[in-house]
């Protein structure tokens, strides 16, 4: 649905559940995101790659073309998530602290090392927006059952 769309949208389904509609605050002072936040980034994101409403049904399917747009589109709401920028890539304890929805997270867990398998440090030296792309394709492909169901709550 979202950046990580596919991540995020794991983690904003669990704290829009379990947080009911509310931030909260966590550990190092990352503040879960909702379903709310996810609606409001993705507009954001839609208009700052001139996505078209074809795009967009695209995007809300899961369906991301490895091309500029999509790939931008993904760098974006990570980067509204606060998950991901353009010169430190993915913060993958953030990233593991959203997918939980606001509960403890425990970083030796096996998600946490999916999470972090795929949050390569870009040695390929693409630009961000494929930095974020390919980080976001690994992890649907890693944790898709876990995705898909945090859009379904």
């Amino acid at each position: 649905m979202k950046v990580l769309i596919l991540l995020l949208t794991l983690a904003v389904a669990l704290a829009d559940e379990h947080e009911h509609h509310h931030h909260h605050e966590h550990g190092a002072g990352y503040v879960v995101k909702t379903h709310d936040d996810l609606v409001r980034f993705r507009g954001i994101c839609a208009e700052k790659v001139q996505a078209t409403a074809e795009d967009v049904a695209k995007f809300v399917k899961w369906d991301f073309a490895d091309e500029e747009k999509s790939r931008c589109y993904i760098k974006c709401v990570f980067e509204q998530f606060g998950l991901f920028d353009a010169t430190h890539g993915f913060d993958v304890h953030k990233i593991h602290e959203q997918l939980a929805g606001g509960h403890a997270v425990d970083h030796t867990d096996e998600t946490h090392q999916k999470i972090a398998a795929c949050a390569d440090n870009n040695s390929q030296g693409s630009d961000a927006c494929t930095w974020a792309y390919r980080g976001g394709m690994c992890f649907m492909r890693s944790n898709l059952q876990l995705v898909k169901h945090s859009v379904q709550a």
